[in-house]
């Protein structure tokens, strides 16, 4: 019986993966870091989602989170969390050095859903806010320089 019923909750929540509604972007934070950006994504999520994500774990969000990225290369899913909507994804090799040092990530990749607020926060403490887009900003980072011992 008890397998009958989990049979049964598995079928919807296998619709849920593959639906990207399910999760609704809030707020995204990005953290330049040399070529890689940082991203925690802020979501909501319907009540079924919820639930299945309750009985089933984070896979049932993570289709919806990588949707989210989907016009990206090298994007990793490093944690979701659950309890208070958030989540962390890495973006790896976003952009490479100029001779100065500089990397700039330019906004040809977009999300491929708005996010209503977008906080880029910058090494030097800046943070460059956009809101209701699909596209990060243009944003300029320079990597520490070594120094030897």
């Amino acid at each position: 019986m008890i397998l009958l019923m989990l049979g049964t909750l598995a079928v919807p929540a296998m619709a849920a993966t593959a639906q990207d509604s399910d999760i609704h972007v809030t707020k995204m934070v990005v953290e330049p870091s040399g070529p890689d950006l940082h991203f925690t994504v802020y979501y909501e999520s319907d009540f079924f989602t919820r639930v299945f994500s309750l009985i089933f774990g984070a896979k049932i969000l993570q289709p919806g989170i990588e949707h989210v990225f989907a016009n990206f290369s090298n994007v990793s899913l490093v944690s979701v969390d659950q309890n208070n909507n958030v989540a962390k994804v890495y973006v790896k090799n976003v952009a490479a050095p100029d001779k100065g040092g500089w990397y700039t990530y330019d906004k040809d990749t977009a999300f491929t859903v708005k996010i209503p607020v977008i906080e880029v926060h910058n090494a030097d403490g800046r943070v460059v806010t956009v809101t209701d887009t699909d596209r990060l900003p243009i944003i300029s980072n320079k990597m520490p320089a070594l120094t030897k011992i």
